[in-house]
């Protein structure tokens, strides 16, 4: 799969960075060349969103891809795993919140205080 495409972002907008993983369904790709062909317009859309994929990742496991990915807020992050629906129920999606490292590690001195 060739470079993934990224709009830039306002200036000063403060990017989340979330992580969708997918799972293939029964249905899945008929090849992994047709999944790597819609993957490549599905980036496209989603680059077009105002969301920057900072990568995709093959998995070995219980889940089959991983998007790792920025968005300004929850409902713009959301419209990566919506616009997913262009592989018509081949896959599902579960979604994740991340919390860079620095911050999570601060986050029992907050608790405490």
């Amino acid at each position: 799969m060739g470079g993934l495409p990224s709009r830039a972002v306002e200036p000063g907008v403060d990017m989340t960075t979330y992580v969708t993983l997918l799972k293939f369904t029964s249905k899945g790709p008929n090849s992994i060349i047709d999944f790597g062909q819609a993957w490549e317009q599905a980036a496209e859309n989603i680059a077009s969103m105002g969301i920057k994929i900072i990568g995709a990742y093959g998995l070995l496991g219980p889940y089959d891809m991983m998007v790792v990915y920025e968005a300004a807020d929850q409902n713009s992050a959301a419209k990566l795993p919506l616009s997913l629906s262009s592989f018509h129920g081949n896959v599902k999606t579960e979604t994740w919140t991340t919390i860079p490292l620095r911050e999570f590690v601060e986050l029992p001195r907050q608790v405490g205080r």
